[in-house]
């Protein structure tokens, strides 16, 4: 990847394509950089970008439904080796469901513009399509690098603009996901260092929980109870969510504490965060896994990572926040993976206008639902041995 500057601070970094390869550009006053290091993320090549989901074909995994109608699988997107990574399309309206694995970004990044979500699913459908594919595609809501699961993308532009209306219209409310028709779901599997924390977190089940952020903050970004008297002290900025559930229908949460004081000694916490640490959990602090639904009811920068650790039990995997570091290792390569995944995604399906130059909202409800995570193998594991 190369990119060309100048001294101007008004001008903007252009990264060169193939159209630029017969260009003689003139040098006067610029830079070539090029990242000879990119940033890569490998986890890209682990699905199959033009497929359907495997769990779509299993009762109670995956779900797709419009209208109340539950959608079914076209034989032509059947996954085969890989497993894939398309949930619904819709070519008419211009969107698809995509179940985003966690170590890869939404878009390209400085040093990468190929290992993202837009650029692999761009290229599959160009495979698909030819030159006929969609020259539009963006991700209308964010999703950040680490996260896993449910990921709404648009590949028409009218869709991307409905998307961004509909969220517009909510912005003046403090509770955006009750106002907009957009609700979404996260499962989430939480650090618990004490076991009387276990029934503190269940005591706040179905309660608006409400913190501030300082969105100006860097990473990890400071989460307060009350917002702070001087705004001097930054841009503070109001998150609500709520705890849905908690556990599941075995067990409320998972000892990840060793059982021996040696290698051997295998545990979920070893699946969990790295095989090759002797103690993990008891390195963190952390002596038991539970597994958590959030919804989000604002939408703020970091909001769900930094308002479960808060409340003192960080995401597993979430290094920033306090809940260490989950290591995949696959195929010779290495990336980082955090325990959260959007799970339920749901908002009103539009329609064209008369004109067809303009999508508008309907009544029919388009809701998506994933019922596994990356995690859910290890927790069924680990039911069965106690």
């Amino acid at each position: 990847n190369e990119t060309g500057y100048c001294t101007d601070h008004n001008a903007k970094a252009r990264r060169l394509s193939e159209s630029d390869e017969m260009d003689t550009p003139d040098w006067k006053d610029m830079t070539l950089r090029v990242h000879y290091v990119p940033e890569r993320f490998f986890v890209a090549y682990e699905i199959d970008w033009s497929k359907y989901c495997k769990g779509l074909l299993l009762d109670g995994c995956t779900s797709a439904y419009v209208g109340g109608v539950k959608q079914h699988v076209p034989m032509t997107g059947l996954p085969d080796k890989k497993d894939g990574a398309l949930v619904y399309e819709n070519d008419e309206i211009g969107f698809a469901l995509l179940n985003k694995p966690g170590g890869m970004p939404t878009n390209s990044t400085k040093t990468n513009h190929a290992e993202d979500v837009a650029s692999m699913y761009g290229a599959a459908l160009k495979e698909r399509h030819g030159d006929k594919s969609t020259k539009h595609i963006s991700i209308p809501l964010r999703a950040e690098t680490e996260m896993n699961g449910l990921l709404l993308v648009s590949t028409k532009r009218e869709f991307c603009s409905y998307m961004h209306e509909q969220l517009d219209a909510a912005r003046g409310n403090d509770l955006v996901a009750e106002n907009c028709g957009v609700a979404k779901t996260y499962k989430c599997l939480v650090c618990i260092k004490h076991p009387s924390d276990i029934d503190r977190i269940e005591k706040l089940m179905n309660r608006d929980l409400t913190h501030w952020v300082n969105v100006k903050s860097a990473c990890p970004k400071t989460f307060t109870r009350t917002k702070p008297t001087n705004p001097k002290l930054g841009d503070w900025q109001k998150c609500v969510m709520r705890i849905t559930s908690i556990g599941d229908e075995k067990f409320r949460a998972a000892c990840v504490s060793s059982k021996y004081n040696d290698s051997n000694d295998y545990t979920l916490a070893h699946r969990l965060w790295d095989p090759r640490m002797e103690m993990p959990a008891e390195e963190l602090g952390v002596s038991y896994v539970m597994q958590v639904d959030v919804q989000l009811l604002t939408t703020k920068p970091h909001q769900i990572r930094g308002q479960l650790a808060a409340l003192g039990c960080p995401i597993v995997g979430d290094v920033a926040y306090g809940g260490g570091s989950c290591v995949m290792r696959m195929h010779h390569h290495m990336w980082q993976r955090m325990a959260v995944q959007l799970c339920h995604l749901e908002f009103n399906m539009p329609e064209w206008n008369e004109d067809k130059t303009a999508l508008v909202p309907t009544d029919k409800k388009c809701a998506f639902h994933l019922n596994t995570a990356w995690w859910t193998e290890y927790l069924n594991d680990y039911e069965r041995s106690v």
